[in-house]
């Protein structure tokens, strides 16, 4: 049987290369993602070469247009795309230029609307499954800036909206919402190094499992939408509990 064919993006380091991991371990076929083709060609080795490579900036909507059919064109398929670009950094307040919201939403949500729009276009055909990293600021007011939870919410929304629109085409859409995720070069491991008691004292308050998740817990996450057939429309919060919302 012909392995099952999956684009992560954003997928050199952190979430991304964890999610691609996991698929490689059970068996995919994973085209990881990256601008960097060094960067990228290091991963590659980490996985003993058994991925393929998309050097290229898939925030751009023809690039996304591009990698998707060409996928699709040397296997046949594509049964998974995870949308995994994505940047919390941003400035925090109330008082922030129209600049700022266009820059977050373009990298945190047009992005991934072109790449599922591209891939749904493939998929039509023969099913498949789109899954948006998105973020628990997405989900509840948590004190990140607004231009990035607002970015994270309207993908969270799209995400509905989508399953929906496509489950007759026997497309599942679904995303997950991490919390505080911690790897080297992280948002996290750069405020440790800054005031490890600070980070400390922050997940001790906020955290009931007083911890931060990995990406290998991200990706086990990824693994089990994969294999839920029956689910669609749902996010998947990864949060040691932080969130206080009932659904």
């Amino acid at each position: 049987m012909k392995k099952k064919v999956a684009l992560v993006t954003g997928s050199s380091r952190g979430i991304g290369k964890g999610i691609a991991k996991k698929l490689v371990e059970h068996n995919y076929l994973v085209y990881i993602n990256g601008r960097n083709l060094e960067s990228l060609e290091k991963t590659a080795k980490e996985f003993n070469d058994e991925v393929k490579l998309v050097v290229s900036d898939l925030s751009d909507d023809l690039n996304n247009k591009q990698a998707i059919e060409k996928i699709f064109k040397d296997e046949g398929r594509l049964d998974l795309v995870v949308a995994n670009i994505g940047s919390g950094k941003s400035i925090a307040g109330w008082n922030v230029d129209m600049s700022e919201y266009k820059r977050v939403f373009e990298i945190n949500f047009f992005s991934a609307v072109s790449l599922a729009t591209h891939a749904a276009e493939v998929m039509k055909e023969s099913g498949g499954h789109i899954l948006f990293i998105s973020s628990i600021a997405g989900c509840e007011s948590l004190g990140a800036p607004m231009a990035y939870s607002s970015a994270k919410t309207a993908l969270l929304s799209y995400a509905k909206s989508l399953s929906k629109a496509t489950a007759s085409l026997n497309i599942r859409v679904n995303s997950i919402s991490p919390g505080n995720v911690m790897f080297d070069g992280s948002t996290w491991d750069e405020k440790s190094k800054h005031d490890r008691e600070a980070v400390k004292t922050y997940i001790e308050k906020n955290v009931p499992l007083n911890g931060f998740a990995t990406p290998e817990d991200i990706a086990k996450a990824v693994l089990y939408l994969e294999e839920s057939s029956f689910t669609t429309g749902t996010n998947l919060v990864v949060d040691g509990g932080q969130l206080n919302k009932i659904i």
